[in-house]
C-alpha cells in the first residue's frame, strides 16, 4: 500500500512527547490510527522541548497538537507548552493531552487551556470525534485495513 496524498481539509495533528518520558507504545499506535482514518500525522518522537514543539507548530501548520504522558509531570510540561505557544503567538491550536492523566487534575488542565483529555479506556473513536469537533473538518478513511 502507498502512503496517502494530503487531502485539503485533512487535519493536521503534530504529535510528541515532552521531557524524558519514553513510554512510546501508545502515541505511536495513535499515530498510525490517526493515520489510517485520514489524520496527516507529524510525529517527533520524545524528548521534545517546549520550544521546539512551538517551532514544529509553526512550521508544519497544524491544528491540534497532542501530548502523551506516562509520568506525573503532564501538569509542568503543558504549562510550558502552553506557555511558549502564547509566547509564539499560536495559543490558538489546540492542545490534546493523552496517556495516564488523573481525574484529579483535569480540571487544572482544562483551566490551563488544554482542551482535549483522553486517559486510560479513551478509544480512537473519541479521539477521532474530537479531532473532528475541534478543527471543523471531516475524516476519511485511508486504509484498507478499515473498509
Amino acid at each position: 500500500m502507498t502512503e496517502p496524498k494530503p487531502l485539503s481539509g485533512t487535519i493536521r495533528c503534530l504529535l510528541g512527547m515532552l521531557g524524558t518520558d519514553v513510554h512510546t507504545k501508545g502515541i505511536r499506535t495513535l499515530a498510525q490510527l490517526m493515520r489510517d482514518r485520514g489524520v496527516e500525522v507529524i510525529y517527533l518522537g520524545e524528548h521534545n522541548t517546549a520550544e521546539g514543539m512551538v517551532s514544529a507548530i509553526l512550521a508544519e501548520d497544524v491544528d491540534v497538537v497532542g501530548l502523551s504522558f506516562s509520568t506525573a509531570t503532564y501538569v509542568h510540561y503543558t504549562r510550558v507548552l502552553i506557555d511558549a505557544m502564547k509566547a509564539a503567538g499560536v495559543d490558538d491550536v489546540p492542545v490534546m493531552l493523552g496517556g495516564l492523566i488523573h481525574r484529579d487534575d483535569e480540571a487544572e488542565l482544562k483551566a490551563i487551556g488544554v482542551k482535549g483529555i483522553f486517559g486510560p479506556g479513551s478509544t480512537t473513536d473519541q479521539i477521532m470525534q474530537f479531532l473532528q469537533d475541534i478543527t471543523g473538518k471531516s475524516l476519511r478513511v485511508v486504509s484498507d485495513r478499515l473498509a
